[in-house]
């Protein structure tokens, strides 16, 4: 979709946009910056970032809907692999960006006999993490809400399963062009207006694509444009150090790297969000939409085995749910139903969670792990490992 065709938006939304504008040009000034600083802004400017501001973002009055906000049947099957861990690591868990709350309380809910759990959140944004405390307050029992903490920062030694649910696709990533030498995409700012141009890459970003572009099968032609996730590694690096013993659960869309660098992507997977639109205009009044990209999976096992993370599985998320028994949890809420119309929706969010032209396939789900010797329940269905 273009970007032309998405609604206006009302004067506070440009107002507040505008703001956002102001700023990133004027830390532009006369020369550049890349655009992963550009979508660092746009994303997480202090107040005025599209996730540290005020505006609605998850679920059907937001830009975008996520899993939990499908059905807490996808936090239910989540719950069961994190219960799976417990006999080998302490039963705390650390979600990475919580989003709206729901799949907190959903977790939590459905580890309800674990009286010793202990269920942390890290956001850094003190907007949504009002929201999720107001989520959790309404839904939650007095003990279930007293083990649920907040975090700004990650601990210093976690013990335990981290979640990070589609948190890798909004880390800020460069965009470059395959030519000669390979090409980095630099955000100025002209009369007023923010754009962005192509430029000889860093010798660092070359040597990185060089070693990604003598792994592929088919070398790919002057003027692919592509994502390159430059940051992946010192997050991960990051949770390494924080966890002292652990698995970490990642689930997003994305792809393995052959099929990350596809001919057919020969855009990238660059998308933004607005009001359930999606389309390519990174610079569409920043701050009101989200902007994200795919994830290249093969990269992500690459980073992690560099920070100390031993892969424990991958498969898609349709694969995921169904192990961890999803039908199963599907029949117990099927039986509390009061009406055909409950069945109903219940059936169309479990096709949600796992069609392949819907959830199913596009989402994929990896487990890395740190001194764990178990694999997390999830991954014996359909091992995906041997794609990356």
């Amino acid at each position: 979709m273009s970007a032309t065709s998405l609604p206006e938006p009302d004067d506070i939304a440009r107002a507040h946009s505008e703001k956002l504008q102001a700023l990133i040009a004027c830390r532009i000034g006369d020369g550049s910056i890349s655009f992963a600083d550009y979508m660092h802004h746009a994303l997480y400017e202090p107040g005025l970032g599209y996730y540290m501001a005020g505006a609605q973002k998850f679920g059907e009055a937001g830009d975008f809907v996520t899993a939990p906000e499908v059905s807490p049947l996808f936090g239910q099957c989540i719950a069961q692999s994190c219960r799976s861990l417990f006999s080998e690591l302490p039963t705390c868990i650390l979600e990475l960006g919580a989003g709206s709350g729901k799949l907190a309380s959903s977790i939590v809910m459905a580890l309800r006999d674990v009286a010793t759990l202990e269920y942390q959140i890290l956001e850094p944004s003190a907007e949504l993490q009002l929201r999720q405390q107001q989520h959790l307050n309404n839904v939650l029992s007095t003990d279930q809400y007293a083990a649920v903490s907040w975090l700004t920062s990650l601990p210093e030694s976690f013990k335990g399963v981290v979640i990070a649910n589609e948190v890798m696709d909004a880390l800020p990533v460069e965009r470059v062009k395959v030519a000669e030498v390979l090409q980095q995409a630099r955000v100025v700012c002209r009369s007023g207006q923010l754009s962005e141009h192509f430029e000889d890459a860093p010798a660092q970003l070359q040597s990185d694509w060089a070693r990604i572009n003598s792994g592929l099968i088919d070398p790919l032609p002057h003027g692919y444009q592509t994502e390159m996730p430059q940051l992946l590694g010192p997050w991960l690096s990051s949770l390494t150090d924080a966890i002292e013993t652990g698995a970490l659960l990642l689930i997003d869309y994305g792809y393995p790297r052959q099929e990350y660098y596809a001919s057919e992507r020969a855009n990238g997977s660059l998308a933004c969000y607005h009001q359930h639109r999606m389309h390519d205009d990174a610079f569409w009044w920043p701050g009101i939409q989200d902007i994200t990209a795919h994830v290249d999976f093969t990269r992500v096992v690459e980073e992690g085995a560099a920070s100390g993370l031993e892969l424990l599985g991958y498969t898609s998320q349709s694969s995921f749910l169904l192990d961890n028994g999803l039908m199963d949890h599907l029949q117990v809420a099927n039986d509390a139903c009061v009406s055909e119309v409950e069945k109903l929706r219940l059936s169309q969010a479990v096709k949600k969670l796992t069609l392949p032209g819907e959830m199913g396939e596009r989402f994929q789900v990896m487990a890395l792990g740190k001194s764990v010797d178990n694999e997390p329940t999830g991954f014996g269905l359909q091992e995906l490992s041997h794609r990356l």
